[in-house]
């Protein structure tokens, strides 16, 4: 009987061991790559520059192709705030100006200011895209009219 129990407990694993190999031979990798580029070398040094990296930094070394949305966790750590999602109106201290001279070149447009009377606060959007092909996009929102940032909030254009 125990022969039985390890034949099937072997067969049962070398089937589930073959389900997840065709499963993972079949969800795309590095698709989004087809979508997008790396950043152009210029582009890059400019960012480690202006985002304080050292030219060490695995973004900064040159040793690999970097993408946009390689990026985001660095623009997070330059510009911190209590809460990602959505910092209160009393603690969001880094102003529009602050994003501007560090990722400017990069701004796409900012939307009007949209008021929500419920909340009774104003707020606009600009998005920043590193790359410039409007595939990764980096969102930050700022309260209006103090221009403080309050959210950061990165999306590529894939559904």
């Amino acid at each position: 009987m125990d022969t039985r129990r390890s034949i099937l407990m072997i067969a049962f694993v070398a089937v589930l061991a073959y389900f997840f190999f065709f499963v993972n031979s079949c969800v795309p990798k590095d698709d989004w790559k087809k979508k997008t580029s790396p950043l152009p070398k210029e582009t890059v040094t400019s960012l480690c520059t202006k985002l304080l990296l050292t030219s060490t930094h695995s973004l900064c070394d040159g040793s690999n192709d970097v993408y946009a949305s390689d990026f985001s966790r660095v623009i997070r750590d330059r510009f911190p705030l209590e809460d990602p999602m959505e910092t209160p109106k009393s603690k969001a201290t880094i102003s529009y100006d602050e994003v501007q001279e560090v990722l400017g070149e990069y701004n796409q447009g900012c939307q009007d200011v949209v008021h929500l009377s419920v909340s009774n606060y104003s707020y606009f959007r600009c998005s920043y895209d590193l790359r410039g092909d409007d595939y990764w996009i980096d969102a930050f929102y700022f309260y209006s009219p103090e221009n403080t940032l309050f959210s950061i909030r990165s999306s590529s254009s894939d559904p």
